[in-house]
C-alpha cells in the first residue's frame, strides 16, 4: 500500500503533471519518500514551509534503506531571502532554473486567497512545458473551484506492516544501543508488536514505543495490553471511530441459528488458506429488523465470532459545518479502518446516518450525498479486509443503492424471536442475574410474550426482578408473567409499521433466524 502511493506521484511527476496534491499529516514519511524518490528519478527537490523559506532537500548518502532521512543544506537564491511568503514562493518556482520538484508544506491555508489561487493558475500554466512538479503536503484536502481541473489528488495511506516493522526495529535497534533498556522479544513477538500499532502513523507509533518502554524500561510482550490502550486513545482522538471492547459471545443472542451460522462458516475466510481456495475476502453484512431484536448485540457477535478487533463508526460525528470537512472525516475514517484491517467496521441505524440522501439533502450543500458516494463507492471496491456490518430500522428510509448487490455479502432480516427462540432468550438473561432458569416455566413465559422483542423480554426480567426485591423475596415465574402483562410490546403499538417491514422482507432479505425442523 505504501510502495503503491510513491509509485503514483512518480508516475505524475513523470508524466510531467505540475501540480499534486498529497493529503496526509505525516510530513516527515512524505518527506523521506518524496526525497527517495527525486533521487531516483535524480530531480532536485524543493521543500517550502512559511517560517524556513525555501530549503533544498537532499538525501544522505551514509544511509541506506528506508531509514534515509533528507538533509537541509541552505536556502534558494544567489544572495537574496528566501521566500517565506506564499506569493513569493510560487513566483520563484515559475523562475526557478531546477528541473526539480517542489514541495509545499501546509499550502491549504493559502488556497482561500484569490491572489495565491490566481498565482496557482498563472503557475500551472508555466509549468506546462517545463520538468517542474509542484506537490502540495497538507493534513487536509482544500480545493478551489478554480484549480480542480488542474489538481491531481493523492491521499497518501497509513503505514502498511512492513514501514511499521522497519519503524519497530529502528527504534529497538535505538534502545538496545543504550543499557537503561531490555528488549525481549522474539521474531514472532515482534510480529504481534507491529500488528497491534496498525492504524497508527509513524509517529503515533513511534510514541507509543517510547512510551510502554520508559514506563517499566522493558519492551517485551506483557506491553501489549498497554500499546492497545494507547492505540485507542489515538484513534479516539480522531472522534469519528471508537475502539469497542467485545465481552460478548454467540451464546449470550438467542436465536438467530441462520445468521450465526453464516458468520461461523466465514470466521476462517480472512487467512491465507482461503486465499489459496480460491475465496474473496468476505465484504459484510446489513441486519435489518424490528428494534430491540438484537442487531447491535448480533455486530458485537459478529467481530467475536471473527474474532476480528470492533470498530464502530458514528455517521453523525462525520458531518462538520465547514465545506469539505465533511468528505474528509469519512476518508480519514476509511483509511483509518484500512490501517486497523483486518477488522470488523460497526455502523449502527445507518439508515439515520444518511437522511437526506434521496434528495432532500438541500441545507447541506449536498455534503450528505457526497459523502454517502464515497462511502458507496469504497463499499464495493475496498480491498482491504474491512468486514462491514451496517444496522437499520427502517426499510424506507434506506437509500436504494445501498441495498444493491455487490455492497455486502447478505442482507439479514432479524424478527421477532419465535417461541423456542423467547424460550432460550428469558433462559439467558435469568442467568445473567445469577438465577437458575430450570427452575423457571420457560414454556408458560414464551407462551404469553408472543410479539415481545428481546430488548422487551430482559425489561420484564428486571420489571420482575425490582418487584421481588422490593418485597424481600426470590424472583418466580409468577412475577415474570405479571411484569410481561404489564407491557405494552412495540409489535402492537407501532402494529402497522412493523406489519409492513416484515412483509417487505419476505422477498428481499434473508431470515436470521433458521426454520423450524
Amino acid at each position: 500500500m505504501a510502495s503503491t502511493f510513491i509509485e503514483e506521484i512518480s508516475l505524475l511527476v513523470r508524466s510531467r503533471y505540475p501540480l499534486v496534491y498529497l493529503v496526509s499529516a505525516e510530513e516527515e514519511r512524505v518527506l523521506r519518500s518524496v526525497a527517495g524518490l527525486a533521487g531516483e528519478l535524480k530531480k532536485d527537490l524543493w521543500s517550502w514551509t512559511s517560517t524556513s523559506g525555501m530549503v533544498s532537500e537532499v538525501l544522505s548518502k551514509e544511509k541506506k534503506g528506508s531509514d534515509r532521512a533528507p538533509l537541509r543544506y541552505g536556502e534558494v537564491g544567489e544572495g537574496a531571502a528566501s521566500p517565506r511568503d506564499p506569493l513569493g514562493a510560487l513566483d520563484h518556482i515559475l523562475a526557478s532554473s531546477s528541473r526539480g520538484i517542489f514541495l509545499l508544506h501546509d499550502f491549504h491555508v493559502h488556497l482561500d486567497e484569490p491572489q495565491v489561487v490566481r498565482r496557482m493558475r498563472d503557475l500551472v500554466a508555466g509549468l506546462r512545458s517545463t520538468f517542474k512538479t509542484v506537490l502540495i503536503l497538507a493534513p487536509k484536502l482544500v480545493v478551489p473551484t478554480e484549480l480542480e481541473k488542474d489538481l491531481s489528488v493523492v491521499d497518501v495511506p497509513l503505514p502498511d506492516r512492513e514501514e511499521l516493522s522497519q519503524l519497530l526495529n529502528r527504534f529497538l535497534a535505538q534502545i538496545e544501543r543504550d543499557r537503561r533498556f531490555e528488549v525481549n522479544l522474539t521474531a514472532s513477538d515482534r510480529e504481534r508488536v507491529v500488528h497491534t500499532v496498525c492504524g497508527l502513523t509513524e509517529s503515533q507509533a513511534w510514541r507509543v514505543f517510547s512510551k510502554v518502554t520508559v514506563d517499566d524500561r522493558v519492551f517485551d510482550l506483557s506491553d501489549l495490553g498497554r500499546i492497545l490502550e494507547e492505540k485507542r486513545q489515538e484513534i479516539r482522538k480522531l472522534g469519528i471511530l471508537e475502539y469497542t471492547e467485545v465481552a460478548e459471545s454467540s451464546k449470550d443472542v438467542g436465536g438467530l441459528g441462520a445468521l450465526k451460522e453464516w458468520v461461523d462458516h466465514r470466521k476462517q475466510a480472512f487467512g491465507k488458506a482461503a486465499r489459496d481456495y480460491g475465496l474473496p475476502e468476505p465484504k459484510g453484512v446489513l441486519l435489518l429488523g424490528v428494534q430491540g431484536c438484537g442487531k447491535s448485540l448480533s455486530s458485537k457477535v459478529i467481530a467475536a465470532t471473527l474474532g476480528l478487533p470492533l470498530l464502530r463508526l458514528d455517521v453523525g460525528r462525520i458531518f462538520s459545518s465547514y465545506i469539505g470537512q465533511s468528505e474528509e472525516n469519512m476518508r480519514k475514517a476509511i483509511s483509518m479502518a484500512e490501517g486497523l484491517s483486518p477488522v470488523v467496521l460497526w455502523i449502527d441505524e445507518i439508515e439515520k446516518g444518511f437522511a437526506g440522501t434521496d434528495g432532500g439533502a438541500v441545507a447541506d450543500s449536498g455534503a450528505t450525498m457526497r459523502v454517502f458516494a464515497t462511502f458507496l463507492t469504497w463499499l464495493q471496491e475496498k480491498t482491504a479486509p474491512v468486514f462491514v456490518v451496517a444496522t437499520a430500522n427502517r426499510i424506507k428510509s434506506l437509500p436504494p443503492e445501498l441495498l444493491r448487490k455487490g455492497r455486502f455479502d447478505e442482507i439479514f432480516f432479524i424478527d421477532l424471536p419465535q417461541p423456542d427462540e423467547r424460550r432460550e432468550i428469558f433462559s439467558i438473561h435469568i442467568g445473567r442475574r445469577n438465577r437458575d432458569a430450570t427452575t423457571f416455566d420457560l414454556e408458560r413465559l414464551a407462551s404469553e410474550s408472543d410479539g415481545y422483542s428481546g430488548a422487551e423480554i430482559e425489561q420484564a426480567v428486571l420489571e420482575a426482578m425490582f418487584s421481588a426485591f422490593a418485597r424481600g423475596r426470590e424472583i418466580s415465574t409468577e412475577d415474570i408473567s405479571k411484569a410481561i402483562n404489564r407491557t405494552v410490546p412495540l409489535s402492537r403499538t407501532m402494529y402497522e409499521e412493523i406489519a409492513g417491514l416484515r412483509e417487505w422482507a419476505v422477498t428481499r432479505a434473508r431470515p436470521a433466524t433458521l426454520p423450524p425442523s
